[in-house]
């Protein structure tokens, strides 16, 4: 095919990768003719830095979640998920919205699926459990809080209040040090509003694996961290981990057993179970093995042409780094950085031009404890509390995805500061017939 024939270019995943991919394929159009699809289950790509803000009730859901249609309007979006893909033949089958099947043949396809979280065979956990990586998680986190707490003060049985008031969250890297941290003050305002409960009924735990909690950080400010923990009255246990859940009684690997009510699961993530739909070499961990020019290449390191990957599902050599091997951090830093230098090599793979090599030093790492505290590592410069949480709202401010999103969510957080605090749950959302449907019984009933 000659450069100026259109050449189709199937994204799988519309997540940060995906969508910024496909963003930089689209100012590219008008010299390089390209047919861009993009493929994702949901309708929208979700900034998940701020999915503790939506916990903490600073940021209304729907703000951070940013339309897939309305965004990528010269992009051809398909919901579904990918049934079967084969690099060799070009082509993918896609498992459409109503259930039927789409086949999607390609010229280049670029793998940004993303990841999913690491869950692990602990007795109860499926059934007890939930997980801190969507926007639903989030917001369901936070009306659980809400409910236990409501549900607390309601009971006389003081060992079913005790176990609606504790509270467990298992991995303390900074997204579970930030999601304690926003809902440990939810808890806390919740508390408030009845007379019969006090702060000191309510009981927060963090289990960690590791013998630190925010590694990210780095080791000074992750040793600061646990101490603002303990000042929230948080209890860490390090090199600890769940054994058992079953039915709300939760087994530690100390010895320690107590009831809980909530569990909440941040100890990683994986790349996507999708990549095994396809015929793409994967890695020991289950990514896909990209070069440095982002390139899916075999086990012998020859390139797989017409194929990238990028972003939570590929591993990316760090040519930074001062010890090799090295690979890139999976976060939202690299997989918008990666999504610019794979559309221009795609663009450029196209007009038979040079590719460029990615690289990035990473600028640092900004975490948010709740209003007006956090820890920041950047460029060298270590931040605590304030001038932390404040550089940590202005890097998000910016780094949210399009001008209405940003201006929502700067908006809400204006009116969150001259505002109280909302406790209000709506949990009731997730049965929305529940009043409809009591109707008719009570109809039955009078009759």
């Amino acid at each position: 095919m000659s450069p100026n024939e259109t050449k189709r270019v199937l994204i799988l995943g519309g997540g940060y990768a995906g969508l910024y991919t496909a963003l930089g394929l689209q100012r590219h159009r008008g010299k390089t003719p390209m047919q861009i699809t993009v493929v994702d289950q949901s309708p929208y790509m979700t900034y998940q830095p701020l999915l503790p803000e939506v916990a903490g009730g600073h940021v209304a859901p729907r703000d951070v979640t940013v339309p897939l249609h309305r965004t990528l309007k010269t992009s051809r979006v398909v919901r579904g998920t990918v049934d079967s893909l084969s690099l060799a033949d070009h082509s993918a089958s896609v498992r459409s919205l109503d259930g039927s099947i789409l086949k999607l043949d390609f010229d280049h396809v670029v793998f940004a699926l993303g990841a999913v979280t690491r869950t692990f065979l602990t007795p109860g956990l499926k059934e007890m459990g939930v997980g801190f990586k969507t926007v639903e998680e989030a917001v369901s986190a936070r009306d659980n809080v809400l409910d236990c707490v409501a549900k607390a003060a309601a009971t006389t049985d003081p060992a079913e209040r005790r176990k609606l008031l504790t509270f467990v969250f298992v991995g303390a890297g900074y997204t579970g040090v930030e999601a304690i941290s926003e809902l440990r003050d939810v808890s806390m305002q919740a508390v408030d509003s009845f007379a019969n409960l006090g702060r000191s009924d309510v009981h927060w735990m963090l289990v960690e694996a590791l013998d630190r909690v925010a590694p990210e950080v780095g080791p000074d400010l992750s040793k600061w961290t646990l101490g603002e923990l303990g000042r929230h009255d948080i209890d860490v246990r390090l090199e600890t981990t769940v054994t058992s859940c079953v039915d709300g009684c939760i087994e530690l690997s100390s010895g320690d057993t107590f009831d809980a009510a909530t569990l909440i699961w941040t100890a990683g993530v994986r790349p996507s179970p999708t990549l095994e739909n396809t015929d793409a070499p994967l890695g020991p961990k289950g990514h896909i093995i990209a070069d440095t020019r982002l390139r899916v290449t075999r086990d012998d390191g020859s390139v797989i042409g017409g194929a990238w990957a990028l972003g939570d599902n590929a591993q990316v050599p760090d040519l930074t780094a001062a010890k090799q091997p090295a690979y890139y951090t999976p976060n939202a830093q690299n997989a918008i950085r990666q999504a610019g230098v794979a559309a221009r090599n795609i663009v450029n793979e196209i007009r038979g031009e040079d590719l460029e090599e990615y690289r990035h030093a990473s600028l640092g790492t900004i975490a948010s404890y709740g209003v007006g505290d956090g820890a920041a590592l950047i460029m060298g410069v270590k931040l605590k509390r304030l001038p932390a949480w404040l550089v940590h709202r202005a890097y998000h401010g910016l780094l949210v995805p399009t001008v209405n999103r940003k201006f929502r969510v700067i908006a809400g957080w204006i009116v969150d500061a001259l505002s109280l605090p909302e406790v209000t749950s709506l949990s009731a959302l997730r049965h929305p017939r529940r009043a409809f449907t009591t109707a008719f019984t009570t109809e039955r009933t009078r009759k």
